[in-house]
């Protein structure tokens, strides 16, 4: 009963002032233009799309947790329940991202006569866009005492995901950097989309242990 009470409210988070919807016609929108301008070139197309699906999870995450942390404080309350209402946040996260992807995914127009090749364009734009929330939620924990390191630490981790991945420099930490810079990296060099399923699982794993660090850290603010 009390999951139904918050789903229900997240999704109303979403949907007043039209937002999401808003959001994903501006993406279609920029979908198509971008498959006007470069239909040809396969793997600039797919990159760009990786790269609109990866900044649109910020920005929809931005709004969510922004309007949450704003309006949600007497259903904390009544909830009483922080692992309940965190795991509630993330499902929620893990679902609109997928919609995006899926919708995403349609107007690529990349579909293939293959399920695996088909099924791995939309894994990578659904796990691209998980990655991109994890992100905001891990840094949300420091916005409430420590804005100004939150947002440092924001747009370093953005950076060091869209960063060369074969710099020599990033070479040494690239196993702990978001993987989103990988994926263009190979498919670009590939053109082949079952070539991205190895990244596709890193980035799975990479987001459940971005968001669930952000859960832990999260907790001290719960009440506020």
């Amino acid at each position: 009963m009390k999951f139904k009470l918050l789903f229900a409210n997240f999704s109303r988070i979403m949907i007043d002032d039209l937002i999401y919807p808003i959001t994903l016609g501006l993406m279609i929108i920029l979908q198509l233009t971008i498959h006007l301008l470069i239909s040809n070139e396969t793997a600039i197309k797919f990159s760009s799309v990786i790269l609109l699906n990866f900044f649109i999870a910020i920005i929809l995450a931005m709004y969510f947790l922004k309007r949450d942390s704003s309006e949600n404080r007497y259903l904390k309350q009544r909830v009483n329940s922080y692992p309940l209402y965190v795991s509630t946040q993330i499902l929620f996260m893990v679902l609109i991202n997928a919609v995006t992807a899926i919708i995403s995914g349609i107007f690529t127009f990349l579909f293939s006569d293959t399920p695996a090749a088909n099924g791995t364009m939309f894994l990578t734009l659904m796990t691209t866009a998980w990655i991109g929330s994890a992100i905001i939620f891990v840094c949300r924990s420091m916005m409430t005492n420590h804005k100004y390191i939150a947002t440092i630490c924001f747009l370093l981790i953005v950076l060091f995901s869209l960063a060369d991945s074969n710099n020599d420099i990033l070479s040494y930490i690239n196993w702990i950097l978001p993987p989103v810079s990988n994926l263009i990296t190979t498919f670009q060099e590939r053109t082949e989309m079952v070539a991205l399923l190895p990244l596709v699982l890193r980035q799975f794993v990479y987001s459940i242990l971005l968001f669930a660090i952000g859960g832990l850290f999260n907790k001290k603010n719960y009440a506020n």
